[in-house]
């Protein structure tokens, strides 16, 4: 079972890697750096907090096939970086890496993190150049073990959108970039989900990434639009119920080791889904968030119980 019940977390199981080694269809989480999974996906010893952090990873790939890596956005990854998550994973496993919000955000927030920069226009937004180079590059060294680079393009002024210079530039961006990549963007502005945003990505072989996040359409709409798919893979993340904002899920679903609310019709429509990928062959990636439900692992535990539940 994967709902939350009185006598402690479930077990969780394989299966997930099994699918990804049979399908090509990875499940993973969205990070996976959570004290609140000890007993859930961590039962081994640590003697630290550090031990924890630096080693919880090779725990969570006994279990899971895929993750998807929060880190690159706030920063660009470096060799160390690339290298530990070379060495903490088995052959087969495959990292989802979201790119540095250097690239995808037009004007920095006004969050005291980003200091002097803060509510200035970014000089790089969507600069291919500095992407390819600071980014691209680096993450190469993961060879096989890259998934796919996601470009997580933030809410952005109606002005932009209405005017069709996001698209434009956009369009030109993914032009300039070096291939044997797997490239997928995020988008924020329903008023961009449409042909002409999925023209663009489907002529540079470029992933949607279909996504149950707060005020974008739900993710059976965002399904049930068949240009929506626009490249050989296709790329999700579940990150928040519909019309709940992210940091109201953070502080209802803390410390992320139950179900809390289950979100019924996203899972109806993922499940649905996998079940004609499945059928159809289709490959790619599938990345949950905590802030879902309230703990990720249980989610994709249910998941994996609907679509193999002959098997």
């Amino acid at each position: 079972m994967t709902e939350p019940n009185q006598t402690g977390p479930p077990a969780l199981t394989d299966r997930a890697r099994r699918l990804a080694g049979d399908s090509g269809i990875y499940l993973g989480t969205s990070s996976w750096r959570y004290d609140g999974w000890r007993g859930l996906v961590y039962n081994d010893h640590y003697p630290s907090k550090k031990a924890f952090h630096q080693r919880c990873l090779e725990e969570y790939a006994r279990h899971f096939p895929a993750v998807g890596v929060d880190a690159t956005f706030y920063k660009f990854p470096d060799a160390p970086f690339i290298d530990e998550l070379v060495a903490r994973t088995p052959d087969r496993f495959r990292f989802g890496l979201k790119a540095t919000e250097e690239i995808t955000v037009l004007k920095w927030p006004t969050h005291k993190r980003y200091g002097n920069r803060a509510g200035q226009d970014n000089p790089y937004f969507l600069d291919s150049d500095r992407f390819a180079e600071r980014f691209l590059e680096p993450v190469r060294a993961l060879g096989a073990k890259l998934g796919p680079v996601m470009l997580q393009f933030g809410t952005l002024p109606k002005r932009l959108v209405d005017s069709g210079d996001f698209l434009e530039r956009l369009d030109a961006f993914l032009g300039a970039l070096p291939g044997g990549f797997q490239i997928a963007t995020e988008i924020r502005n329903r008023d961009l989900f449409g042909e002409t945003y999925f023209d663009i990505l489907r002529s540079h072989n470029v992933a949607h990434v279909h996504t149950s996040w707060s005020w974008m359409p739900p993710l059976a709409e965002q399904l049930a639009r068949p240009g929506s798919f626009t490249a050989d893979f296709f790329a999700m993340r579940l990150l928040t119920p519909p019309q709940v904002a992210y940091q109201q899920a953070v502080e209802t679903y803390f410390p992320y080791r139950a179900i809390l609310k289950p979100q019924e019709e996203v899972r109806q429509a993922l499940v649905d889904f996998l079940q004609k990928a499945l059928g159809s062959v289709q490959k790619g990636y599938v990345f949950v968030n905590n802030r879902l439900e309230g703990s990720s692992p249980l989610t994709i535990e249910y998941i994996l119980d609907q679509i193999l539940e002959d098997q």
